[in-house]
């Protein structure tokens, strides 16, 4: 009796006579009612939309290319007799269009909008697997050129340090050199100065046998 009531049947015997809790009971029955038929009906209705727009959707493609198709015969149906003869628009060859990265078992499922969800989650995926991969390759290229750094500091270091031996060397070899002529030349001085002595005592020698000669070829004159 109280759903009845709240449904709009108030042809009852006793309907005045009723007491205020069956009246607050029925409205609230009344409410519920109401609140479950539209909850059904816009899901029913939402239901009805989305299975229409699956089935434009499943043929979106064929429907443009079929009105493609249809201007494009309007336009050749203006063409005059020299237009239809140019190889331009009217080339020895057939276009033929097919669908790239086809499924086999791609049924209706995949239609409306859970195809427009795949496809939004594969291009995010592959945006993300570039942006990483792009991301490696400037961190790869970074740290090689950071590693070529250190190793052209490092190889200068060592040529340097090379270099600063190198040097030492030769200056340590220099003075030994001049060490050596030193020695060499206070050798050569002493021997030098020994020749004098002696020549100096050839001379001498020298000029008394000049003298004696003299003295003797003097006395054999006479």
């Amino acid at each position: 009796m109280a759903f009845r009531i709240s449904s709009g049947d108030f042809q009852l015997d006793d309907y005045h006579n009723q007491g205020d809790g069956l009246v607050i009971f029925t409205w609230i029955i009344w409410l519920i009612a109401v609140m479950t038929l539209n909850i059904v009906f816009m899901n029913f209705i939402i239901a009805v939309i989305s299975e229409s727009y699956e089935r434009v959707m499943q043929k979106l493609v064929a429907e443009s290319y079929r009105v493609k198709a249809h201007m494009i015969v309007e336009r050749e149906q203006l063409f005059n007799i020299n237009e239809l003869k140019r190889s331009d628009y009217f080339p020895k060859y057939i276009v033929v269009r097919r669908a790239l990265n086809t499924e086999v078992n791609e049924g209706g499922e995949w239609q409306g909008f859970i195809k427009d969800l795949k496809y939004t989650i594969r291009t995010t995926v592959v945006k993300s697997r570039q942006e990483i991969i792009q991301n490696l390759h400037s961190i790869q290229t970074q740290n090689i050129q950071k590693l070529d750094e250190v190793q052209k500091q490092n190889s200068k270091n060592l040529t340097n340090e090379a270099l600063d031996e190198k040097i030492s060397i030769l200056y340590s070899k220099l003075d030994n050199a001049e060490e050596n002529s030193k020695n060499e030349f206070s050798l050569l001085k002493g021997e030098v100065n020994g020749l004098d002595h002696k020549v100096l005592k050839i001379q001498d020698d020298m000029e008394f046998i000049k003298t004696s000669l003299t003295k003797i070829l003097q006395k054999y004159n006479q």
